[in-house]
Parts: structure tokens; sequence; C-alpha cells
């Protein structure tokens, strides 16, 4: 029983170039070049394409655009990828990274975190939030054993709680979380506030015990540690439908020493 290979792709050829040069996500059933329009059929359907100013619609779809680049510079030492700057007339974009080392991202489709700084669109590399147990980082604050529970979420201990820890924000979210260890790495609650040595979570998912070793795990999505490794692919994507360009990627690099 034969299976069809739904992650299908479109490719189209260049014949100034002679090469293939560009993948598309549209899946048409038939390709026509009449004169100098290009038509292509789906679903029984014929279509017209740059017939209009919507821009990557196919089909009733809006599929956006992505451009996928490699920063290889010193090939051979470890680098720390702290930001990428984009020459470009928009600032719709967001991405996903990867070294050998890590993962990370700037922004998601629903929250674009590119920012317009003199005409460059910056964006500073967060970590996914998956990692944020990753002990490799620089981003796990122990606080030693805990020494008493005063009441319902709210964690004492011998000294009062580093300036680096920080509590939600005033809309709820951004804030650290409160671990401990009994043999195992459990979570005990987004830190609500912080007063002197005493802790306030949100809610209390585990419930440690007195003496219990706890820890802080800062937030991913507010950390800007960069990207480790010793190069970096990025992937580019902008799903707005109007006119785009886009000149050229670059990143603030430095040497790491961890």
């Amino acid at each position: 029983m034969s299976t069809v290979d739904t992650n299908q792709v479109t490719i189209t050829y260049d014949e100034i170039n002679k090469g293939w040069t560009s993948f598309h996500s549209y899946e048409p059933e038939w390709m026509e070049r009449l004169g100098n329009r290009f038509y292509t059929f789906k679903n029984g359907n014929v279509y017209i394409h740059e017939d209009n100013e919507t821009r990557t619609n196919f089909y009733g779809t809006n599929y956006g655009c992505s451009v996928t680049v490699s920063i290889n510079k010193e090939p051979s030492t470890v680098k720390v990828f702290k930001t990428i700057g984009l020459e470009s007339n928009n600032t719709n974009w967001y991405a996903t990274l990867n070294s050998e080392l890590e993962s990370g991202k700037i922004g998601s489709s629903s929250n674009l975190k590119f920012e317009d700084k003199e005409g460059i669109k910056y964006g500073y590399i967060r970590r996914h939030s998956s990692s944020v147990l990753d002990f490799n980082e620089l981003s796990i604050i122990g606080l030693g054993n805990l020494q008493s529970i005063p009441s319902t979420n709210n964690y004492r201990f011998t000294s009062d709680i580093p300036n680096q820890i920080t509590a939600n924000n005033v809309d709820g979210v951004g804030g650290d979380a409160l671990y401990f260890n009994n043999g195992a790495s459990l979570v005990i609650g987004g830190i609500d506030s912080i007063n002197g040595n005493i802790i306030t979570t949100t809610i209390s998912t585990n419930t440690p015990s007195v003496n219990d070793f706890c820890f802080v795990a800062k937030n991913p999505s507010s950390e800007s540690f960069g990207l480790r490794g010793y190069h970096s692919t990025i992937k580019l994507v902008n799903q707005f439908t109007g006119f785009v360009e886009l000149y050229s990627v670059n990143s603030e690099v430095m040497k790491s020493y961890m």
C-alpha cells in the first residue's frame, strides 16, 4: 500500500540564473504560463498569480514568507549571539535560532519582538520555555534550605532574597519561578512578590518541606542571554501580506568564556 507524502513544497526554476531558486508552500494541481501571466489550478478552479496587492496568499490561505540564513564567522570559536538586526522595511518578523549547543527565539507569530532603532529592526534572542531548567545556563539561583512556611504560598529563607530575582509584573507575567529539590526538582510556583527573606508564589503546584533545598529559575522569555554555539542558523518568518523587503541580516556576536 503506497502512502502520500503530505510534506510537499513547490519549487521554481530561474531561467536567467539557471538554477532552482525558491521554495513555495502552495501546492497547485497544475501550472501554466500564458504570455507573461502565470496560472495555476487548484480543486478544479483556475487562479491567476500576481494580480493584486495581497502577497503570499494562495487559494485563500495566508502562508507568509521565510528566509533561513547561517552566521558562521570564526567557525572554530564558541560564540554568543546576542541580537539579530535586520535591514528591512517591516518589523513584522519573528525568528527561531539553532546552534550545535542551544536553541532560542525572537518573538512568535502572535508576539512580535523586533523593534525599529534608527532604521534597523533589532530583536534580542531569548530562550525557549522548555529550557527553563537547563542547569548549564547561568539562570538558576540557589536560595538555600527552606526555613519555614509562615502561611499558604509564603516561604521564608535565612537571608534576604537576591535582587536579581524578579516577581511577576503588574500584568501577572514575566516573573521567575520557585523550585525545590527533594531528590527531584519540582516547581512550587511563579513568584508573585518578594518581601525581605519571604517569597510569595501565585499558587503552589507542589509544596516543599522545611529544610528542602530551594532555588529560582529565571523566566526564559525575559532572559536576554543570547545563543551559544560555533555557528547559528536563523529562520526568519514574516506573515505580513503587504510589500516586504529584506536587505541584510546581522548579529551582535562575542566570544563565549563559559
